[in-house]
């Protein structure tokens, strides 16, 4: 398959691995709203967190409400450690990730925007779009899981990237719509995630340094 993806695609995802080195800390706030029926729920979360080229290493709640509802310590500490430890089957394979590229078809839509498959069943491939800016950075992406979902017959994921730092490239939204049943009645939800306030350190130690200081 490697042989089939465009040449543009495969400079692409050499681009992204140097995009994300360092260490750099950033905040996330993520809202959660469902309804079928009568039932409505809205959750709250907000979270500050350390990565490190790319990958998350810790993790601090700031808040966290479901369904009105403060998190406890227990249930803050799950969190923190979904999010630092989180499973393989919750992260989707981008498709312009050098890791992943493979596992994607392509097809050419213009020279800043390329149509992508896969053929793999499961939670973190799909099927969308992604587009580039002028210099062939990713700046954003669209795509349906290829499985959604308990209860969700259809849903889009539409997602933002920019240079949030010098030479440093991250996501700063992220929106979820679905649609669906749950028993009778019809429904959806939504998840709209956003990150700011991001920060580089010269190294790790400093970045957890600055994580556990007072009023964080």
């Amino acid at each position: 398959m490697v042989a089939d993806i465009p040449p543009a695609v495969v400079q692409i995802a050499q681009r992204v691995p140097g995009q994300e080195m360092g260490v750099v800390m950033y905040r996330l706030r993520r809202t959660f709203d469902v309804h079928a029926g009568p039932m409505h729920r809205h959750d709250e979360l907000e979270l500050v967190l350390v990565s490190q080229d790319g990958r998350t290493v810790k993790v601090r709640v700031v808040r966290s409400v479901v369904g009105g509802k403060a998190a406890d310590a227990a249930g803050r500490a799950d969190i923190e450690n979904q999010y630092e430890h989180p499973n393989a089957s919750d992260v989707f394979r981008w498709p312009f990730d050098p890791r992943y590229v493979a596992e994607y078809g392509f097809q050419v839509v213009d020279p800043h925007a390329y149509r992508f498959s896969s053929s793999i069943h499961d939670t973190v491939h799909g099927s969308g779009v992604f587009s580039t800016d002028a210099a062939g950075n990713v700046v954003h992406f669209q795509y349906t899981p290829n499985v959604l979902p308990k209860y969700t017959s259809s849903g889009t994921v539409t997602d933002e990237r920019s240079e949030v730092l010098p030479k440093y490239w991250f996501l700063t939204s992220e929106t979820y719509e679905y649609s669906g049943h749950y028993a009778i009645f019809g429904g959806g939800a939504s998840v709209l995630i956003q990150y700011d306030q991001f920060k580089r350190f010269a190294d790790l130690p400093s970045a957890l340094s600055a994580l556990d200081a007072p009023g964080m």
